[in-house]
């Protein structure tokens, strides 16, 4: 073997190790929070917004991910952000970003509302960037058993065991649209006849399924960690998280594309290119008051 054979090779032998590393942590997570869900007194929110909720399963998957990540990648330059602890970074987090080749990227419940509550449209996300630009990342919803995960070669959707391997570019015929309705309204275009406008409260569930090809788009206003895991799987199957009306496409961690709390700077929308315009048409932000 040549050299460039050499590196090549265990730069493939390090993305297995990741990925299974990864995958493996969710599906303990998923039971994690599977197993809690019926012990849910101990829960608290992080500000006066209903959204804020935050349960005992939530820091219980946010510490287990430190530990894996501690444990399998100790030789590696990284840093953690993670929904749970992110205030540890103070306000310039973009200076420590730049310090690290690795971001492992987390949000340890998304759906916490929905989880408390005992609905099933919660789930978790992960994204590993490197020098802040998607590397690998996967979504998975617990009580569904679906998943969709980007190894940094190939993308699959895994849904009860039974695992496919997702393609590049296939565009989806679903009429759904998925968006908040507290972010998003129905523009004067808008019928049944052309699309429906659906809302599960929960990034990782719209994110799944818009990806999947079950949906049209994912009209979206999030942080970083709500789409950890989206942006690597969406930049190789061909979808975009684009600008509202805009050619801008988020594509790294980038002070250019979010605040310093991690915030999208402004509404974007997940879907293929080609739809991109259409949904436009038939959604628009809502008008602050």
């Amino acid at each position: 073997m040549t050299l460039k054979q050499i590196d090549k090779y265990i730069l493939q032998e390090e993305k297995i190790k990741m990925i299974d590393t990864l995958l493996k942590f969710a599906r303990e997570a998923g039971e994690l929070m599977k197993a809690k869900k019926y012990d849910l007194h101990s829960q608290k929110n992080k500000s006066s917004s209903v959204e804020s909720l935050v349960t005992e399963a939530d820091i219980m998957v946010s510490d287990l991910f430190a530990k894996t990540i501690s444990e399998s990648f100790s030789a590696l330059d990284y840093m953690i952000i993670d929904e749970e602890k992110i205030s540890g970074y103070g306000e310039d987090i973009f200076s420590e970003i730049d310090k690290h080749e690795y971001q492992f990227v987390i949000d340890p419940i998304d759906g916490t509302t929905q989880y408390a509550g005992g609905h099933p449209f919660y789930g978790i996300t992960v994204g590993v960037y490197k020098n802040k630009k998607p590397y690998m990342g996967l979504v998975y919803l617990p009580e569904t058993a679906e998943m969709i995960y980007f190894d940094g070669s190939k993308a699959y959707y895994d849904e009860r065991g039974q695992k496919t391997e997702l393609k590049p570019h296939k565009i989806s015929a679903s009429p759904i649209i998925f968006g908040h309705p507290w972010l998003w309204t129905l523009s004067e275009n808008f019928s049944v006849q052309k699309a429906l406008f659906l809302d599960y409260y929960s990034a990782v569930s719209q994110s799944l399924y818009t990806l999947a090809g079950k949906a049209k788009g994912y009209c979206m206003c999030l942080n970083l960690w709500d789409i950890a895991g989206v942006m690597p799987i969406a930049e190789y199957l061909g979808l975009e998280i684009r600008e509202y009306k805009s050619d801008k496409v988020y594509n790294c961690i980038s002070p250019e594309y979010f605040n310093s709390n991690m915030s999208t700077k402004n509404k974007c929308i997940l879907c293929q290119p080609e739809v991109f315009e259409e949904i436009c048409e038939l959604v628009e932000p809502c008008v602050k008051k």
